[in-house]
């Protein structure tokens, strides 16, 4: 037989599963969202706050580019397949982007691979099957940029990203 307090804890019970699942997606939420190599293209909005820049589409036939330019003389252009996937970034300015905000979860595997690969001076290239990255310049001149070559759409070719 249930009494009442054994049914008011089942109510509490499940209410509170309900609040720790309704906290968990808040935080969820909350967390940033930044286009990122092999991310979505609804999320570039979010870099254009971040740089505090101004934002301009370019459609192709097979891409487009979204150019944020920030007021300080950072550019940086994104590049998204038709279906909203950013296939490559390029970067050009005074200063390097947030590149772990830029290369998303390709990151570690960037570094990883430049810590095994850099012996000299000059330009960086890393170069995988999944990931090619190129980055170089020196102190207010900086430049580079990234794509993944399996997600460059039909048609274009790597040098499209610059």
């Amino acid at each position: 037989m249930d009494t009442g307090f054994v049914r008011i804890r089942r109510v509490l019970s499940h209410c509170d599963r309900i609040l720790w699942l309704a906290n968990i997606l808040l935080v969820v939420l909350a967390l940033p969202a930044w286009a990122e190599l092999g991310g979505d293209v609804t999320s570039i909005k979010a870099d254009q706050e971040k740089m505090h820049g101004v934002l301009q589409v370019t459609a192709t036939a097979a891409y487009e580019i979204h150019e944020i330019q920030s007021a300080q003389g950072v550019r940086v252009r994104e590049y998204v397949t038709p279906d909203g996937t950013v296939f490559g970034v390029s970067w050009r300015g005074p200063w390097k982007p947030d590149l772990r905000q830029l290369l998303g979860q390709h990151f570690d595997r960037y570094v990883k691979a430049l810590q095994g690969n850099r012996t000299a001076r000059g330009p960086a290239t890393i170069q995988l099957p999944e990931l090619v990255v190129e980055s170089g310049g020196h102190m207010r001149a900086f430049f580079g940029r990234a794509y993944l070559p399996q997600l460059i759409p039909p048609g274009s070719s790597a040098d499209v990203v610059q």
